[in-house]
């Protein structure tokens, strides 16, 4: 309930007629003269260790000598008058012949509830309730459908109607798959799940980002819903780059020539509101020599983002320099960062060796996977963050250094500071300005322009003209959670390339393993992907197969025998990779 706006009325407000507490053994007759006045809504008497309530109509038929006792059958439910008329036509509902009577702070009986006022203020509050949600569909950027148990649709919206060139009243009330196939909404309805920012390509030249799910009142599937994301121009758009790629290349040389320096966040790719804002903020502490921590999941680009705040910076003429601190060994770790003079060690070079730190003077220092920095060494880090100077290994003359540190990592570093593993003052040093990289299932709408991008360079790379990429390629690349992120998602395209016969990457094309994990990704999140589940699709797979060979091959025959609509027959082959087709 604490989600939605509360537009219900306390149970106080709904009162109408007020009641009189009497002794059980008051006579009928003197019930009725109480009651005959219309100032009265009922009485309240207290039988058999339990309050009952008459009213006038149980007193029409009953005889004059009778006690009120012998007539009372209608139970008090009390309700105070503070709580929300929702919840107490939830219990009154459980108990509909009862009478509820509204107590105030101490319990004393206020009023009768009567069904007439009742009826009129769940009118008003339905009202109010219909004007919010027809206000909302029409404000909304999104198609909004909805269906009921019978799949016929009860909600489509001024977008739906936009999106699908199919009018409100052509659709309201009809089956849904008298308008569509290929149906997200009654899949999840039925199988209880939700789909969300699943990519969808529900009719020809249409493609859109779907949240989907079943309607449940009192935990009942009552019906579907299902919201849809018009993505289609940027599908077509992302198509069109394909073809248009060396007219771009030709017009971003020609801009480099102009303006005399490249943009260093080109190389940062994606329309999604989180990838754009992520380059502003690196526009911005670009300009500035302040210490940056950028974090994210592996393969999202952080050194991509760190050599474009480098590129945009004063410093651009001057060094970048990258130091993976995950693979250098801890022994190491020191000599590689400062250099070391001749003879410092066995081994070491007779004329000495500058340190990372010299290399980038004047540039920038890169710390990739920052958390994997020896503690030992995470306070002479900060020594020279703090003054500039250090000391070579084996040296006496402090070396003076003006460097720019950009540090990045994936690691729980607050987890770490307090398991002892990272140094809190040295976190506070790093973490000046902090960047948080999306992963790639989080920014899905960037990956159709990632795609043709990856496509670009290895076409030619590897010989191969690809014009075209089936949709349902496309599809299955949306699906899929990436978690190894851009760089999966790059490695995958590369394998596509090298592998594609034609000029056409089609869905044969797919690993099994990416093909796969996109019906999983379905099903469950993200990051439950175990062994359990993919024997269960497995399984799943091969009954699929042994219904099919019973039946020769009848996918209608299959749907009956396995006890599935025939739609979620044909879902289940798509997303298992088995051909619908004969």
């Amino acid at each position: 309930m604490g989600r939605y706006h509360l537009f219900h009325p306390k149970a106080g407000d709904l009162h109408s007629l007020p009641v009189q507490e009497v002794d059980a053994a008051t006579l009928v007759k003197e019930g009725q003269v109480l009651l005959q006045t219309g100032l009265l809504g009922g009485l309240l008497l207290f039988v058999n260790n339990h309050y009952m309530v008459v009213l006038a109509s149980d007193l029409t038929y009953s005889l004059e000598g009778d006690t009120l006792a012998a007539v009372a059958w209608r139970k008090a439910i009390f309700v105070p008058e503070q709580q929300p008329s929702e919840e107490l036509m939830e219990k009154w509902l459980k108990q509909p012949n009862d009478v509820p009577i509204i107590t105030d702070s101490v319990g004393k009986p206020l009023a009768m509830l009567e069904p007439l006022t009742v009826a009129g203020a769940l009118q008003e509050e339905l009202i109010k309730m219909r004007a919010y949600l027809d206000s909302l569909l029409c404000l909304v950027n999104e198609s909004v459908c909805g269906i009921d148990r019978s799949h016929q649709v009860v909600m489509w919206n001024p977008k739906a109607e936009e999106l699908y060139g199919v009018k409100a009243d052509a659709i309201l009330t009809h089956r849904i798959e008298d308008f569509f196939s290929n149906l997200r909404i009654s899949n999840c309805m039925h199988e209880r799940k939700e789909l969300k920012g699943h990519y969808h390509q529900p009719c020809e030249g249409t493609h859109v980002l779907i949240n989907s799910g079943p309607v449940v009142a009192a935990e009942e599937v009552i019906g579907g819903l299902s919201v849809e994301k018009d993505i289609t121009e940027v599908v077509q758009l992302n198509q069109e780059l394909t073809k248009a790629s060396s007219q771009v290349k030709l017009l971003e040389q020609e801009i480099k020539k102009m303006s005399g320096q490249e943009d260093a966040f080109r190389k940062l790719i994606g329309r999604s509101q989180a990838i754009q804002q992520l380059i502003s903020f690196g526009k911005k502490v670009s300009v500035t020599d302040a210490t940056v921590l950028l974090r994210g999941e592996s393969g999202t680009g952080k050194e991509l983002l760190a050599r474009a705040i480098h590129q945009n910076s004063h410093r651009h003429h001057y060094p970048f320099i990258v130091v993976n601190c995950g693979a250098i060994p801890p022994n190491l770790f020191e000599s590689e960062l400062f250099g070391y003079e001749a003879g410092a060690f066995t081994g070491a070079d007779r004329k000495g060796k500058p340190g990372m730190f010299e290399l980038a003077n004047g540039g920038t220092l890169f710390l990739d996977e920052v958390g994997e920095m020896p503690v030992e060494m995470q306070v002479k880090l900060l020594r020279v963050l703090q003054e500039g100077t250090y000391y070579r290994v084996g040296g006496s003359q402090p070396v003076q250094v003006n460097v720019r540190v950009l540090a990045a990592t994936h690691r729980d570093l607050e987890t770490m500071i307090s398991r002892g593993q990272f140094r809190e003052d040295l976190y506070y040093r790093l973490n000046v300005v902090s960047l948080e990289i999306p992963p790639l299932r989080e920014r899905r709408e960037d990956i159709p322009e990632l795609v043709h991008l990856f496509l670009q360079e290895f076409g030619p790379k590897y010989d191969k003209s690809i014009k075209k990429l089936e949709p349902a390629v496309m599809s299955a690349f949306l699906d899929y959670s990436w978690p190894g992120n851009i760089r999966e998602l790059k490695n995958a395209v590369e394998r596509l390339v090298v592998l594609t016969e034609g000029d056409t990457i089609d869905e044969q094309a797919l690993p099994e393993n990416l093909r796969r994990n996109t019906y999983i990704s379905l099903v469950t999140s993200p990051v439950a992907q175990g062994k359990l589940m993919n024997v269960a699709i497995e399984a799943e797979k091969q009954l699929i197969l042994k219904t099919l060979q019973q039946v020769r091959g009848n996918r209608s025959e299959a749907a009956r025998v396995l006890g599935i609509p025939r739609s979620t027959l044909y879902y289940k082959l798509r997303q298992l990779g088995i051909p619908t087709k004969g």
